[in-house]
């Protein structure tokens, strides 16, 4: 829809220039309305990141943030929607009704593209969440600093202390009741053609501690998305599966509910 409504603006503002240019040979007109075409998108693109770039200035990514914004997040949302319609991204939701609205709580999710959590924020855009990323998200012009000011939970995996202050500082947000938390529980993106990367059981510290709910979620077919871009439509499903409440884990290890978890993920890719 976005990116209809974009080259309707464009087209409309295009016609209105080659009317007002005096040019009378019709293959004239035919060039100038492409050309007029052409620079007006590439304006309202550059355009786009200059607001973004304005909106972002205020944000000292410097300074730690342990707060969920909830102005920030919806800049990202928007912004991410914009993004998915010129990227053809259609999502079909399933099931959000499972999820807990009287609390908050741990959401788990297979991990097959970079949009992974962008779809997933854009789904839930009405529920204060925010995600454990990777370190080099938070590098993405724009993006990076939404993120920094959202109270996104930066992840360095090559730091095993890092590692750990990331799952206490999640720990703290949701035992706090700022906001929910999402977290793939692979731990990488999946570029294998394993259907699931192991997990990574420390991650569920993050339930056993703060005693939330685990909500179980798949999405399918993001893998496909950087195939085409721009120019094919692509389909993509998002699903919550389960939800793990506090008395169903309660008396599990974090291998044993990571097992757990994995086991409802793996039931539904495989009825595919």
């Amino acid at each position: 829809m976005v990116k209809i409504v974009l080259l309707l603006i464009t087209f409309a503002i295009s016609i209105f220039e080659c009317f007002i240019t005096p040019v009378n040979e019709i293959y004239f007109q035919i060039l100038l309305f492409l050309a007029y075409s052409i620079a007006n998108l590439l304006l309202i693109i550059i355009l786009f990141f200059i607001i973004s770039f304005i909106i972002g200035l205020p944000i000292n990514t410097k300074k730690e943030n342990h707060h969920y914004n909830k102005f920030y997040r919806h800049v990202l949302v928007l912004a991410t929607r914009i993004c998915l319609s010129l990227f053809s991204v259609k999502v079909t939701k399933k099931v959000l009704e499972k999820i807990p609205q009287d609390t908050n709580f741990l959401l788990t999710f297979n991990h097959r593209s970079n949009l992974d959590s962008m779809i997933i924020d854009v789904i839930l855009k009405d529920i204060p969440l925010v995600f454990i990323a990777k370190k080099s998200l938070f590098k993405i012009p724009f993006f990076g600093k939404m993120l920094h000011a959202i109270g996104y939970i930066k992840l360095d995996r090559s730091h095993l202390r890092q590692e750990y202050i990331a799952i206490c500082d999640g720990i703290d947000l949701l035992n706090s009741n700022e906001c929910s938390i999402g977290i793939s529980p692979e731990g990488t993106r999946n570029f294998t053609e394993e259907k699931l990367l192991p997990f990574k059981a420390g991650c569920f510290r993050l339930a056993t501690k703060s005693k939330k709910p685990i909500v179980v979620t798949i999405l399918k077919n993001t893998k496909e998305i950087k195939k085409h871009l721009l120019i094919k439509r692509h389909k993509v499903s998002f699903e919550v599966l389960d939800v793990l409440y506090f008395e169903d884990y309660k008396d599990l290890n974090n291998y044993e509910i990571a097992d757990k978890v994995q086991e409802i993920m793996l039931k539904s890719l495989n009825e595919d």
